[in-house]
């Protein structure tokens, strides 16, 4: 089960206009963080601070080495629908102690308000490429204990252990999720697990082939779209479940 989770062998060219994936717009999700704003027209309106996640095709390393200037895709402000513009950004770890990237952030002048641009290899408040926590999520799902998941991964035990406390408790809501769009994707009837966390890792398989089948090598690798459609939010600590909207568009729905 694990091997099929990789991150894939490099990057993955997507063509068209870089923030659409036919069908996977760029996905956003709320911070706890809510502010009171002007919209410049209308009347005043709740903009949350929001991390939106882009369907990057380059690699972590290519990422990092492009620095302050790396191409991110022109998104529109999830408060009006406005397009926004840049605002600097900040850097961030994004392997552990070994890289940083620069993270753009997007402001929208109608709500004077900015949000973080992330890619689709960093999952919110994480340190390690999503594909790295993917993996070792998957040998624990398929029977491999924690502290040997997370030497084969080469992170520290305490760490792993968090992933898969955090995955755990929400392993119900993700696989209920990710097979929910699975289907509308075009996947039969699916056949999970029962137990809850094995479950939620078949789901992120059946998703992503559902995905392949229907956009081509223009998919991106099976954690990288885990974290595109919920938000970067499928290990956040926040109770509410990680459904992400786009463009209007429910990409992973909430369980009952």
């Amino acid at each position: 089960m694990a091997g099929v989770f990789g991150d894939g062998d490099g990057p993955r060219r997507w063509g068209g206009d870089g923030d659409t994936m036919e069908g996977f717009p760029i996905a956003e999700v709320p911070l706890p963080v809510m502010s009171w704003t002007l919209s410049g027209r209308g009347p005043p309106r709740w903009c949350p601070t929001l991390a939106m996640v882009w369907p990057c095709p380059l690699s972590v390393d290519e990422y990092a080495a492009a620095g302050r200037e790396v191409v991110v895709p022109r998104a529109a402000c999830p408060g009006c629908g406005t397009p926004m513009t840049f605002r600097s950004g900040y850097w961030r770890k994004a392997d552990r102690d070994r890289l940083v990237i620069f993270v753009c952030r997007g402001q929208c002048r109608s709500c004077d308000r900015s949000h973080a641009l992330l890619p689709a290899f960093c999952l919110v408040g994480r340190l390690d490429p999503v594909g790295v926590i993917g993996s070792v999520l998957a040998r624990v799902a398929a029977g491999a204990g924690v502290r040997k998941a997370a030497e084969k991964a080469g992170v520290p035990h305490t760490t792993a252990r968090d992933w898969r406390r955090r995955h755990r408790a929400r392993a119900p809501t993700l696989a209920v999720g990710l097979a929910g769009l699975a289907a509308s994707l075009g996947s039969p009837p699916l056949r999970l697990s029962p137990v809850a966390e094995r479950a939620a890792v078949e789901a992120v398989g059946a998703c992503w082939a559902a995905a392949r089948r229907r956009f081509g090598d223009r998919t991106p690798s099976p954690w990288r779209l885990w974290c595109l459609v919920t938000g970067g939010a499928a290990l956040g600590t926040a109770t509410n479940p990680p459904t992400t909207t786009a463009g209007g568009w429910v990409l992973m729905p909430s369980s009952p």
